[in-house]
């Protein structure tokens, strides 16, 4: 019996250099995906083609090289549908600002198509869309220098993303599109101090966490995760024996103390009576019911519809903002109202071009109050993942006074994450 190799085609040849050449040039894609490319090479399974579809750098970090990170008060995302000279979209910007002065912000990075982001302390986490609509997630140095790829579990979508700036991880949530059902909505967390680690499933009481809604504890590494039949837990996501439930409740409405969780449910009579509220203490597990004293009820009257978004609890004592909108002929009116022991008051009321409240935060202090504000007549940006009106703006409120202290473009405030 012959030895004798058979020849390599000359189009297999091409193939073997061709994936050769991409996999020494790709140096973030070696790295990152080293050990699933040569699993995939054992299995038979790996192709140019797939090497392609994987998640790769979108972003374009805009700062200098510098040993100290950037520092800015706030971020916000501005996404811009318009085209440029030759009819390519125009880079969608995340934007750094300071809290006083005239300035519209300092690109920190760009990229044809930016869905959300989170901000730590040294670096931005950015979540962009690949041609397909799948998602890289990218950390992009507050020095300068280029993105870093964070390795995904497979393809997919990533959403939620919030980052935990004291204790440098971020999280999120994943949702595979092979159809397979491995992951939907799961949640992940990731150290960006070991960027050799893969991001590790959030662990629950009976596997990995599918949550609908999800928050970094203020000051901690520890999170609550909301799943889809409502139950609450209390997580800490870098040891999986740390699960405490917290109950089913409706929604989450913030952390108005260190160690507090403020809550909403419905009212006994579902429709009839109003919400109820409470508060959480994250240690003890114990509920203590939070009065909210005039929050606002939905009516509709002659015509004229008035509705009011969940409150935002700010303190212990029942302290709370809440956006009421009134819509009259198609046309919105909408101020933020903020209520303390004396009754409520009006806050903030924007301008009559940017008419209509998107949504609202507070700064980590407690101090300033960050709005997003769309135009009356707007049309929407059409991203397949977290949609947003264009144009959008972000108005800078002090909470004491409600004076504005400036406007800035974009939306998604970093105060949110």
């Amino acid at each position: 019996m012959s030895t004798k190799r058979r020849p390599v085609s000359a189009k297999r040849a091409a193939a073997i250099a061709a994936a050769a050449e991409l996999l020494a040039g790709r140096r973030f894609a070696r790295r990152l995906y080293g050990t699933i490319a040569i699993l995939a090479v054992l299995a038979g399974g790996l192709t140019v083609a797939n090497l392609s579809k994987l998640p790769h750098p979108n972003s374009t970090p805009a700062l200098a090289r510098s040993t100290t990170p950037a520092s800015f008060a706030l971020y916000t995302l501005q996404r811009d549908t318009g085209k440029d000279n030759s009819g390519l979209k125009k880079p969608d910007t995340i934007l750094g600002t300071s809290l006083s002065g005239s300035d519209q912000g300092t690109v920190i990075v760009s990229a044809p198509r930016i869905q959300e982001y989170a901000a730590l302390p040294s670096a931005l986490a950015v979540v962009t869309l690949n041609d397909d609509n799948t998602s890289s997630l990218e950390m992009v140095p507050l020095t300068g220098g280029p993105p870093t790829l964070v390795p995904l579990p497979s393809l997919g979508t990533v959403a939620n993303l919030h980052a935990a700036g004291s204790k440098n991880l971020i999280g999120f949530t994943f949702t595979a599109s092979s159809g397979t059902g491995q992951y939907w909505k799961t949640l992940f967390v990731y150290d960006v101090d070991k960027p050799s680690a893969a991001p590790r499933a959030v662990q629950g009481i009976h596997g990995p966490v599918t949550a609908t809604d999800w928050r970094f504890v203020p000051g901690a590494a520890t999170l609550v995760a909301q799943t889809d039949d409502q139950s609450m837990f209390l997580i800490d996501p870098l040891d999986s024996g740390k699960v405490s439930p917290l109950g089913t409740h409706a929604g989450i409405l913030g952390f108005p103390g260190s160690n507090e969780l403020a809550v909403a449910d419905p009212g006994l009579k579902k429709g009839v009576d109003p919400p109820r509220y409470s508060t959480l203490n994250l240690t003890t597990g114990t509920s203590t019911p939070l009065t909210l004293p005039g929050a606002f009820v939905p009516d509709a009257a002659n015509g004229v519809t008035t509705t009011a978004s969940q409150p935002t609890v700010l303190d212990t004592s029942g302290q709370y903002l809440q956006v009421v909108r009134k819509y009259d002929g198609g046309k919105e009116a909408s101020v933020v109202n903020l209520t303390d022991k004396n009754g409520p008051r009006q806050l903030y009321q924007p301008d009559a071009a940017w008419s209509r409240i998107l949504d609202t935060c507070t700064s980590p202090a407690g101090d300033y109050l960050a709005v997003e504000t769309a135009a009356p007549q707007y049309t929407g940006d059409q991203y397949p993942v977290r949609p947003e009106p264009t144009p959008i703006r972000t108005d800078l409120v002090d909470l004491k006074s409600g004076t504005i202290l400036k406007s800035v473009p974009g939306f998604l405030p970093s105060w949110c994450g």
